[in-house]
């Protein structure tokens, strides 16, 4: 049998219950469709315990294969169209949130985490790589704890002269941003997270925006040794992702030591030097 490190690397996954494997099934943007989970509730009752696991990374791991069936299972999900994979020193399967479909989302996260999948799973690296995109800031915890993150954020801003002052921007705001005198209503951008949430409220369009941005979060990292990123300094729109995403993967593959993770390379070059190279 080809050693466990390999096959943990395609997603099958020893257990420590002696002769059984996990098995990581890789889904499209956090969906499977209704098939697909039909397809994979029969392995996990005619080849596992019968149940399916979720992930933290919207991938789906079926328990209790035992060795000696790997082949039949493998061949059933070939025939059948489910991918497994997702381990390794590689870019993992790319995390999203619903952004596409949620209320508070600025961007259709599907659509952006599909492409990227297409051009980047799987890709070899010195170390494992996650990568999230992220619709609104909502979610700006998750993106903290990735190897590059991208999270939408609007740009908004208040025309003081078509205000009046009624203050219900103010009420909506979870970021206490709106500086409140006798006759006047500030946005203070410092402050300002670019939800939008205040935008929909004002009866006289005064809070506008004209752009959907993307925040760009390098080196976080959770686990023993946690690093919570913060975003850069420059924000790029959804046609940069992909082209930022190419040269951040070239810096950690050229500085990065063998399992040296993206967060202790910032963490021993620095973040200015690795903006730097990336940003320009």
């Amino acid at each position: 049998m080809t050693d466990l490190n390999t096959l943990k690397a395609r997603g099958i996954i020893a257990q420590k219950q002696e002769g059984y494997f996990a098995l990581r099934f890789l889904s499209n943007a956090g969906y499977f469709t209704a098939e697909e989970m039909m397809n994979l509730t029969e392995v996990a009752r005619k080849y596992g315990n019968g149940e399916l696991g979720l992930t933290s990374r919207l991938t789906l791991e079926i328990p209790y294969i035992k060795a000696e069936q790997l082949e039949e299972v493998l061949a059933f999900c070939e025939e059948k169209n489910l991918k497994i994979g997702g381990g390794g020193t590689s870019v993992r399967a790319i995390l999203t949130c619903k952004g596409t479909v949620c209320k508070h989302g600025l961007a259709d996260t599907n659509r952006i985490t599909r492409a990227m999948d297409k051009q980047f799973f799987g890709r070899l690296l010195p170390g494992k790589f996650k990568i999230s995109v992220l619709g609104c800031p909502n979610s700006y915890g998750k993106a903290q704890g990735n190897d590059l993150a991208f999270l939408a954020v609007r740009e908004v801003k208040l025309d003081e002269e078509a205000c009046i002052h009624c203050k219900k921007c103010v009420k909506v705001c979870p970021d206490g941003a709106f500086e409140i005198g006798e006759s006047t209503l500030a946005l203070r951008d410092e402050k300002c997270s670019r939800c939008g949430k205040c935008m929909p409220v004002c009866p006289v369009d005064a809070l506008r925006s004209d752009n959907i941005e993307f925040l760009v979060f390098l080196g976080g990292r959770l686990g023993r040794k946690a690093r919570l990123a913060t975003p850069c300094k420059c924000k790029i729109q959804a046609e940069e992702i992909n082209a930022v995403t190419e040269k951040v993967l070239a810096f950690y593959s050229e500085h990065a030591g063998s399992k040296e993770r993206f967060a202790e390379v910032i963490e021993r070059i620095g973040l200015e030097t690795v903006e730097q190279a990336i940003f320009g």
